[in-house]
């Protein structure tokens, strides 16, 4: 793991009030050590205690700040309108392609800023669950915090509820897969995977800032067939045009005008 560290906002630490209850068991989970803001700027942090990465809470968010410069925040992205559409009674293609019932269990093994995992959530309803992991200590600890503490205001209580039963692991799902084979039978109804790839068809300065901290190891075949003795439906992966050549699945569904699609692996 790079060098880093968390910290509190200047108007917190200029009141002494140090990290929140949250920042701080996630500083605990993660061994990130305090820093005090002794109202210093985050560049003066991160040159004086020779940090790559400062974490800083600040209201209703939890920020990463790189050496050069660049930031990460949590935002919910494209959930906010696919949740739109599906009240308004429109279909969204991942839920459709999914499978999904209401009470089921899905498993989203590449968490990243959980806008797939909030939009499954809500599918899902309050009688579902989903547990998402991601292997990046930054972007877990970004992304979990958020999903705690996003300004609410701006959303819908169903929304918020969506967020707040996603359940938030950080590990790399070859290793959480590989602990789930030694259970006796399926946990998970769906299983799901959106890898990272390394030239994205699109890219937001968000996004941007995400791929700094984001895990590129491919999907293997391996982990795929794994993942389809693991569960009770299906394994789906998000497929951007030519990137999943290697991997063998089922089918493939995906909108006729659209860059994505998705492989699909029925359970075994």
């Amino acid at each position: 793991m790079n060098n880093w560290a968390i910290t509190t906002s200047k108007s917190r630490g200029k009141h002494n009030l140090g990290l929140s209850e949250d920042a701080r068991c996630l500083a605990n989970e993660l061994q990130i050590p305090e820093i005090a803001r002794d109202n210093k700027g985050i560049g003066k942090l991160i040159e004086q205690y020779a940090l790559d990465i400062l974490l800083v809470e600040e209201e209703n968010s939890l920020v990463a700040h790189w050496q050069d410069g660049q930031s990460f925040n949590y935002h919910p992205g494209m959930s906010v309108p696919r949740i739109k559409h599906i009240k308004d009674g429109d279909s969204d293609m991942l839920v459709d392609v999914l499978g999904i019932a209401s009470g089921d269990r899905v498993l989203d093994c590449t968490m990243g800023m959980a806008s797939d995992a909030v939009t499954i959530s809500f599918a899902l309803g309050s009688e579902g669950s989903i547990t998402a992991l991601e292997s990046s200590p930054v972007i877990y600890a970004v992304t979990g915090y958020g999903l705690k503490h996003w300004n609410w205001q701006q959303e819908s209580k169903a929304m918020r509820q969506a967020m707040e039963r996603i359940v938030p692991i950080c590990c790399k799902y070859e290793t959480y897969l590989q602990e789930l084979r030694e259970k006796e039978e399926p946990q998970y109804d769906v299983i799901y995977f959106d890898p990272m790839f390394e030239r994205p068809i699109m890219e937001s300065s968000g996004i941007a800032s995400l791929r700094k901290a984001a895990d590129y190891a491919p999907l293997t075949q391996e982990i795929l067939e794994l993942a389809g003795t693991l569960c009770r439906k299906r394994v789906v992966v998000k497929h951007r045009e030519g990137t999943l050549k290697h991997l063998h699945f089922d089918k493939i569904e995906g909108g006729k005008y659209s860059p994505l699609s998705y492989g699909i692996l029925n359970a075994k």
